[in-house]
């Protein structure tokens, strides 16, 4: 990586307020007033400024859910066909259409090799700078925000680990006028792995279990464990562990069962809250006699729900000018008679299909009761809180994506209205009007999920499951996720093979929208090996109506297209071209 005539003088520090409201408590330390120029003396020079700079780093932290359209993970995969201008996932990823030439503007851009090196260009000069100082500041303060920013430089380097592979591992924050060596090559890939694991190690010794209210969004001992986990579940998948190593999967087992066995987190299953008030579909849904409702999986997206006790890591919005634009840019579109969103999401029939009934079997297993011309009765409630589909309510109203519809289906893409026929609900509040969420500021406050609990359910029931097969932990830990969402517990007796594609559907259906599909694919090699995701056809659902009666037809709507090579991303060629020690991935 090459930083040119940089050096740690004059450091601007935009600190926005992107505290995140629960109730009517804000999180106090992302809560400060702008500073404007800092010099590299006056920063590190009190505490209070060194607190800037950490709080500034925060603020770097992304929410894929809420920046450009073509930045929608779920995009670049086959849970979302949005084929309008500006998608990148249909028009670079899903076309193999991707290289180093357009990824500098594109979707490497998104995750961002020079974006996130500059975010650990950030947490260098703190670890370099504020370890000039320790003297001037608490020995408690100092110690923490060096674990929280360790924990930091982890997450950004683990989004690259997982799109790029082998990393250049930079420790300092580099520059060229003191003779500095500025040209770094990549590490292996364990090199990397091994990287990562020790800074989330170092930053979990001296992060505390919870934080105060104050300090809601600073990193935890869990989330360190958290992201550890994540790159260690990653580094046992077979895109990269091509002999099946079951150590590694044990020892990702191990660590997802440290976050666990800190007893501090648990499934969100409150009762609906504010803003989750709603008609149609997901008002008749009863309240189970273990006190978990049928919204609750929905819920926990929502502001008011906030900071629950499923929360691992998340990043904090706040009003009034840090809210995000998650309904502008993901909602239905035609709403009462007028746009009001982009519908960025639009869910595809392949992800449709893996809802189970709500009697816990496929739709493909012939004695589930499924109707292929009344598709969409009695599947489980995560389908309800997921997908907007034709006959379901938004803000009060039918949506309808059938032909002559207010949001028919538009199979050439030339509106943002859906080409698959629905839209997404998960993680929007139907409280917030597009308009509005789209309006200057923004008006979203709810958490952009990093790490919840429910993920190192999965992730431990998955790995457990590789090493040792499918024992009575493996089925504990999905029956939990099963259980939030009203379905009924696995059946026993199942084999490796099988539990394994029970796993792999409940990360799909419990995850969409969420930012993991794209990894998930990706590191269990099946883009374009076994089911071969992103090499067949995408469908849609054309919905007809003759005398009254609807008709549905299965469409397809895209032919995806992909190579091997792609599930690691290019470093984009202008890297390549400034930096002489780095190599480019295969195929580029």
């Amino acid at each position: 990586m090459r930083y040119k005539n940089i050096k740690i003088g004059h450091i601007f520090l935009l600190v926005f307020l992107v505290a995140s409201t629960n109730s009517c408590k804000k999180d106090d330390f992302l809560n400060v007033p702008p500073k404007g120029v800092l010099t590299d003396i006056s920063t590190f020079s009190s505490q209070s400024n060194a607190d800037l700079f950490v709080n500034d780093i925060y603020n770097q932290l992304q929410d894929f859910n809420n920046i450009d359209s073509g930045a929608l993970l779920d995009a670049w995969t086959d849970n979302s066909n949005s084929g309008a201008p500006g998608q990148e996932g249909q028009s670079r990823i899903r076309s193999n259409a991707l290289s180093s030439g357009n990824a500098t503007n594109g979707p490497s851009n998104v995750v961002g090799w020079t974006t996130m090196y500059t975010n650990i260009r950030k947490c260098n000069v703190f670890l370099k700078d504020a370890a000039a100082n320790p003297n001037i500041y608490d020995a408690t303060w100092y110690k923490q925000r060096v674990a929280e920013v360790k924990f930091l430089r982890a997450l950004w380097y683990l989004t690259l680990f997982k799109n790029y592979g082998g990393l250049p591992l930079i420790t300092i924050p580099l520059n060229n006028l003191d003779g500095s060596d500025i040209f770094t090559a990549r590490a292996t890939f364990d090199q990397t792995l091994a990287f990562i694991e020790a800074d989330c190690d170092a930053a979990a010794l001296d992060l505390p279990l919870t934080q105060n209210t104050a300090n809601l969004g600073r990193a935890t001992k869990g989330a360190a464990l958290a992201l550890k986990a994540d790159a260690e579940l990653f580094a046992a998948s077979p895109l990269v562990n091509t002999s099946n190593d079951v150590t590694k999967w044990a020892k990702a087992a191990a660590t997802n069962k440290a976050v666990m066995d800190l007893g501090i987190y648990s499934l969100f299953t409150k009762s609906a809250g504010p803003g989750s008030t709603g008609t149609g579909p997901l008002a008749i849904n009863s309240t189970t006699g273990s006190g978990t409702t049928s919204t609750a999986f929905r819920d926990q997206f929502l502001a008011v729900n906030n900071w629950n006790p499923e929360t691992i890591f998340a990043k904090a919005y706040s009003l009034p000018n840090k809210g995000h634009k998650r309904e502008g840019f993901m909602g239905p579109v035609i709403v009462k008679g007028g746009q009001q969103a982009w519908g960025n999401i639009a869910p595809t029939q392949s992800l449709v299909d893996d809802y189970e009934m709500d009697n816990g079997k496929p739709i493909t297993d012939p004695t589930s009761g499924y109707d292929p011309q009344h598709p969409y009765l009695h599947r489980e409630s995560r389908f309800e809180q997921s997908i907007i589909y034709d006959g379901s309510y938004w803000q009060g109203e039918v949506y309808m994506s059938r032909i002559g519809g207010s949001n028919q289906i538009d199979l050439g893409s030339t509106s943002d209205i859906t080409n698959t026929g629905y839209n997404g609900r998960k993680t929007l509040d139907e409280s917030i009007l597009g308009q509005t969420s789209l309006a200057n500021p923004a008006s979203g406050t709810s958490n952009y999920q990093f790490y919840r609990y429910a993920e190192i359910l999965l992730s431990y029931a998955e790995a457990q499951n590789e090493a040792v097969g499918p024992d009575q932990n493996v089925y504990a830990a999905v029956n939990k996720i099963r259980e939030r969402v009203l379905l009924p517990a696995l059946p026993v007796g199942l084999s490796q093979a099988d539990m394994r594609t029970n796993i792999r559907r409940e990360r799909r259906l419990e995850f969409t929208f969420e930012d993991k599909r794209w990894y998930d694919i990706r590191r269990w090699d099946i883009t374009v090996k076994g089911p071969a995701v992103l090499n067949t056809p995408e469908y849609g659902m054309v919905i007809t109506a003759t005398g009254g009666v609807l008709k549905y037809t299965p469409t397809i709507v895209f032919q995806n297209r992909y190579s091997e090579y792609m599930n690691f991303l290019p470093i984009p060629q202008n890297i390549i071209n400034s930096n002489p020690k780095l190599t480019q991935n295969p195929g580029y």
